[in-house]
């Protein structure tokens, strides 16, 4: 399990750090118990349809997680290796929601670059996908991700 902790830190900001509120972020990494769910009193053990692929989840541990559901799909699915697009699905619940698992979809466009991997993308994904569900309001269910961009599509 790792984690990623993002403080500030007045002093070396160069201001009076008692006129300031800042709480850490904390962002929960590729678990296999939730955090979320744990502090929510559910149920804490992350299942994928894909059992052989990579866990990609991330979590505040508060108030939202995000799982990497199944092995991303190719378009068209009977050419994958000359294929240009890809889904890739994610479930989430936000407290926010209630305690309902939904589903956000994303479109990859040439996912495959260079030397990176796709789980590096789906990485990226998961990662851009967490800092939006910092606001649920304005959460979608489908983006586009095409080069290091993840988008809404309308």
């Amino acid at each position: 399990m790792s984690t990623f902790r993002l403080r500030l830190s007045s002093e070396r900001l160069g201001f009076d750090s008692s006129s300031v509120v800042s709480t850490p972020v904390l962002l929960w990494k590729n678990f296999h118990l939730c955090p979320h769910c744990r502090k929510q009193g559910r149920p804490a053990l992350v299942e994928t349809l894909d059992k052989d692929g990579p866990i990609i989840t991330r979590s505040d541990g508060e108030t939202f997680h995000l799982i990497l559901g199944d092995k991303p799909i190719s378009f068209p699915a009977e050419r994958p290796k000359e294929s240009e697009v890809m889904t890739a699905g994610f479930w989430y619940v936000h407290e926010a929601n209630g305690e309902f698992t939904q589903t956000v979809v994303v479109l990859l466009r040439r996912p495959r670059r260079r030397g990176v991997s796709l789980v590096h993308h789906l990485e990226m994904i998961a990662d851009r996908l967490a800092e939006k569900l910092k606001n649920p309001r304005h959460f979608a269910t489908l983006y586009e991700f095409y080069g290091n961009r993840l988008r809404r599509v309308s």
